[in-house]
């Protein structure tokens, strides 16, 4: 917590003098973007690091934040999510793959991967209309991975969504759903909220899954 306090104070007194109301942040928006992002990132690190247990679990989780941190995302990128992992020596790499569905079948439209050099971590995906971000954050430093995509929801009378919003098993070589946005053309469709979107009856569709392996990646 102490850690995220302190990103909040840095952004209070940064020295560009932004101010600490909301409208001010919004109106410089892609700045504040590329300023407190990448801080965000650290700071979350920090925060899920100290506050691992010592059991040996396979979870991944929603992260948590302090109030003020939360107030910082909902200002910059409501569209960021977090998710916290802690895996044990039979993970040997993790990848976050992005889904659209097109022409009546999902397909990939992004992969990103490595190897894990520690047990514990933490990874963030946003969803866009036109992309897609994939971050992941160890030991206080992130890499980030963006793909481009398309998504014509023009004709959409209906949505519903998913997001991981409980602790998850992780099991070696199984898919787990962070998030998944689908669209229906039809005020009658079945609408569906759930993980499993490939068995979902809908007309658009965009997701995220993240697959823990055994295997090491090239």
């Amino acid at each position: 917590m102490l850690h995220l306090l302190v990103l909040y104070d840095t952004l209070k007194e940064n020295s560009l003098g932004l101010c600490q109301t909301k409208s001010c942040f919004l109106g410089d928006e892609q700045g504040m973007k590329k300023m407190v992002i990448p801080l965000l990132l650290s700071a979350a690190f920090l925060l899920s690091a100290c506050s691992a247990g010592g059991e040996e679990e396979m979870t991944i989780e929603p992260s948590t934040f302090s109030e003020e941190t939360e107030q910082v995302l909902e200002i910059i990128d409501d569209e960021l999510v977090f998710f916290d992992y802690e895996v044990s020596d039979l993970i040997r790499s993790v990848s976050v793959d992005l889904w659209n569905y097109e022409n009546g079948e999902w397909v990939s439209v992004g992969k990103c991967y490595g190897n894990l050099d520690t047990r514990e971590g933490q990874l963030a995906v946003r969803l866009m209309d036109t992309s897609g971000d994939v971050f992941f954050i160890e030991d206080g430093s992130h890499s980030k991975s963006s793909y481009k995509r398309t998504s014509d929801w023009s004709d959409a009378v209906a949505t519903s969504g998913y997001r991981l919003s409980t602790t998850h098993e992780i099991q070696p070589g199984r898919a787990i759903t962070l998030w998944a946005e689908l669209g229906y053309s039809e005020t009658n469709a079945q609408v569906a909220v759930t993980d499993d979107f490939r068995a979902a009856d809908c007309d658009y569709g965009t997701a995220a899954t993240v697959t823990f392996s055994s295997d090491v990646v090239d």
